[in-house]
C-alpha cells in the first residue's frame, strides 16, 4: 500500500503503555514492544523506529520540558543514548501542535491511535515545551540505529523550574528476529520488491505496515509493464496467483473493489505531475471508506504458542478470491489473484504480518520466508527495498 507523502509515515494497533501513574506520563503507540529490523546482518547493525510518543501532563499546574532522553538498555544497563535538547524540543512542539490542528490524528487514527496515545480522541497538543494541565507534547517518529541486540528502549522526560516534577519515563521491550511461525513467500517465481522495511521506503514509517512488502514483477523489457502501461493487463505481475504463506483460517475477505485504473501513471505524464495527482487521490481516499485503502484483500490467522499472527494480502483483483470467512487453508493454497485495487499505483501485491485481524488497525511484524533466495546477496538477510527475490521449489 502506498501512503500519502504528506503523512509519510502511516498505518496498526497495540496496547497503551503508561510510564508511571504520576503527574506526568509517557505514552507510546504502539505500546508494550517494538520490533527491530536489520540494517546489515553480518555486522549486526540493527534499527528500531519509535513511532509515536506523548508526554502528557496530568497535574494541575504547568510543567516545562527541559530534555527528552532515549536510552537503549541491555541487562538493565544503558548501552546507547540520544538526547533531545530544548532547542529541538521547541521545534518539535510546533510540529506537534500543527499535527493536532490539522485533523490528521483523527483522519489516520490507525497510525496515531489518539485515544490510546494521548488519552483523548481530540487531545490538546502543546505548541511549546511548557505543558498546561491536561495538554501533551508529541514526539514524532525517531529512528535509532545500533550494534547488537538491546533489550529495552526507554524514554525519559526531565523538567525545569522550581516546582518541576520528578523525571517521568516509560520503556518498551525490543524484540529481534521475526514473527513466530514458518512462512513461505506469497508468490512463485522471480519477483522484485519495490518497498520493504528499508528506512527510505514509505512502509517503515507506518504502524500497520512497518515491515510490509510491495511485490512487483519486471519483464524482459526492464519495466514493470508492456505497451504504454495504461491498462492493468499491461503489467507483468497482473493476475499472478497469490498464495497463503502458512496454514491458517480466513478471518476477513473483501472481493468487490474495482481495479484503480485512475491511479496508473499516464503515458507521457511527468513524475512530478503524477506524484501531485497521486497525493490528491490518496488524500481523497483517506476521507472515504476505509476498505478503499487495501482494496480487495484476504486476512489469514495463523496460531502459534505465543499467540495469533495475521497475514494480509492486499490490492487483489476484483472477484478473484473464492474464500469465505471461517475457511481453513493450507500453506501454498491459492487465495486470489494479484491486482491493482485500492490505494495502488500499479498492480502489485502488498503483503504484511501484523498482530490483529484488520488490514489497518494493527501493528506490523517482521517476516522471514523459508523458500526464497536473494540473488547476489552476500549473506542470509532480511529483504530490503529493491531486492530481487526468487522462490525455491
Amino acid at each position: 500500500m502506498k501512503i500519502p507523502l504528506m503523512i509519510v509515515a502511516l498505518l496498526f494497533l497495540a496496547v497503551l503503555s503508561n510510564a508511571q501513574a504520576g503527574e506526568v506520563e509517557v505514552h507510546f503507540y504502539p505500546a508494550g514492544k517494538i520490533w527491530s529490523h536489520p540494517l546489515e546482518n553480518a555486522r549486526q547493525f540493527n534499527s528500531v523506529v519509535l513511532q509515536n510518543t506523548a508526554i502528557v501532563n496530568r497535574s494541575d499546574r504547568p510543567v516545562t520540558l527541559q530534555t527528552l532522553r532515549i536510552d537503549l538498555l541491555r541487562g538493565g544497563s544503558v548501552v546507547q543514548s540520544q538526547i533531545i535538547d530544548a532547542a529541538r524540543l521547541d521545534a518539535m512542539a510546533k510540529g506537534g501542535a500543527a499535527l493536532g490542528a490539522s485533523g490528521m490524528l483523527q483522519l489516520v487514527d490507525f497510525q496515531f491511535a489518539p485515544k490510546l496515545l494521548f488519552g483523548s480522541d481530540k487531545p490538546t497538543i502543546s505548541g511549546e515545551r511548557t505543558l498546561a494541565p491536561g495538554s501533551a507534547f508529541y514526539l514524532p517518529q525517531q529512528l535509532l540505529a545500533f550494534n547488537g541486540s538491546p533489550e529495552q528502549l526507554r524514554v525519559s522526560a526531565e523538567f525545569s523550574g522550581g516546582l518541576a516534577p520528578s523525571p517521568a519515563s516509560a520503556a518498551l521491550e525490543i524484540r529481534h528476529g521475526s514473527a513466530p511461525g514458518k512462512y513461505r513467500f506469497p508468490l512463485e517465481g522471480r519477483w522484485w520488491v519495490g518497498a520493504a522495511a528499508t528506512p527510505h521506503s514509505h512502509h517503515r514509517w507506518a504502524v500497520p505496515e512497518e515491515f510490509a512488502l510491495d511485490i512487483l514483477q519486471i519483464g524482459a523489457n526492464g519495466l514493470t509493464f508492456r505497451g504504454d502501461g495504461s491498462k492493468m493487463s499491461d503489467y507483468h505481475a497482473y493476475g499472478a496467483a497469490v498464495l497463503a504463506v502458512a496454514d491458517g483460517e480466513v478471518v476477513a475477505v473483501l472481493n468487490s473493489v474495482p481495479d484503480n485504473v485512475a491511479m496508473l501513471r499516464a503515458a507521457g505524464e511527468s513524475l512530478g505531475d503524477f506524484q501531485q495527482r497521486l497525493r490528491a487521490g490518496q488524500d481523497a481516499m483517506l476521507t472515504g471508506a476505509r476498505e478503499n485503502i487495501p482494496g480487495n484483500h484476504v486476512i489469514l490467522r495463523h496460531d502459534d504458542e505465543s499467540g495469533p499472527v495475521y497475514s494480509v494480502y492486499a490490492h487483489l483483483q476484483q472477484n478473484s478470491s473464492m474464500l469465505n470467512v471461517g475457511d481453513q487453508v493450507k500453506s501454498g493454497a491459492r487465495i486470489g489473484k494479484l491486482g491493482g485495487s485500492g490505494n495502488s499505483t500499479e498492480p502489485h501485491l502488498h503483503f504484511h504480518l501484523c498482530d490483529a485481524p484488520d488490514a489497518l488497525n494493527c501493528a506490523g511484524m517482521p517476516v522471514s520466508f523459508d523458500n526464497i533466495e536473494i540473488p547476489l546477496s552476500d549473506w542470509n538477510r532480511a529483504i530490503q527495498s529493491g531486492d530481487t527475490v526468487v522462490t525455491r521449489p
